[in-house]
């Protein structure tokens, strides 16, 4: 029986001052061409995803969380957050002064009142560097947001916006990068696998994981194999059965290695 993996993108297949490792990238066109199922599966929106990463085969890709899902070119769904929603999403940040970005299917979105602080500068910077060159200014007509990020947010403050938007979403605390992200209730990485898999017509069984990050911990949680990065954060490693090497010591490929995928 054929597998099917899931990899996490920032800090598991991708990692910062390196790209795609290059035994990442020949591990997963090993691991197609032995017959399995890859998917990318991300906490970025569609927006933020280079092009050229679904050109290596991939069978599908799970975005925002699992608010957006397309598998072999056919959208499942998508997810947005509504605009009243959005808007009061921007308010709430200028108000706070807190660094805002806004993640949709079609682009991301930033504050450039904010560029004067040079924590969120950085963010920005590292958005360009690292997603797509589609990152706008936020004075600009927001379309397709799916969730959003505040940096720098004092997480006691989660609740608060979670009331906000009248508990539609929910904050997930990202302690060493100073981040909130918000994500639409009901939706993660585990529940966009579960749509995959009945897609495919698969089981959880036949699942694996890759991940580093607080976001990924229902992902690993619900396939049958979930296997943390070795640069994963502290409460992942706490709960992950299965551990590989760091992203920058190949830890893709002798993840797969380990289980027999490639």
């Amino acid at each position: 029986m054929n597998k099917i993996v899931f990899f996490d993108i920032d800090g598991t297949l991708f990692y910062p001052g390196i790209g795609i490792p290059k035994t990442a990238l020949q591990a997963v066109e090993q691991l197609i061409e032995n017959g399995n199922k890859a998917i990318l599966c991300t906490g970025r929106a569609m927006g933020m995803v280079p092009k050229e990463y679904l050109q290596l085969g991939f069978h599908g890709i799970i975005v925002a969380a699992g608010s957006h899902i397309i598998c072999e070119g056919n959208e499942l769904f998508n997810d947005t957050i509504p605009n009243e929603y959005v808007k009061r999403v921007i308010e709430y940040g200028k108000q706070k002064h807190i660094g805002t970005i806004l993640e949709g299917s079609l682009a991301g979105y930033y504050d450039e009142e904010m560029m004067e602080e040079p924590y969120y500068k950085h963010v920005v910077e590292q958005l360009f560097e690292n997603t797509t060159k589609d990152n706008y200014p936020m004075n600009q007509e927001v379309k397709q947001i799916n969730k959003w990020t505040y940096h720098h947010m004092n997480p006691k403050y989660k609740e608060e916006v979670e009331h906000m938007l009248d508990n539609t979403v929910t904050g997930v605390v990202h302690s060493q990068v100073n981040s909130v992200e918000f994500i639409q209730k009901g939706k993660n990485k585990a529940t966009g696998v579960q749509k995959v898999l009945d897609y495919f017509g698969m089981g959880r069984e036949d699942s694996y994981a890759f991940g580093d990050s607080a976001n990924d911990i229902e992902l690993l949680q619900y396939v049958q194999y979930g296997i943390a990065m070795g640069n994963s954060v502290p409460e992942l490693l706490e709960i992950a059965e299965y551990k590989t090497a760091p992203a920058y010591e190949d830890g893709i490929a002798s993840g797969l290695m380990q289980f027999g995928l490639i």
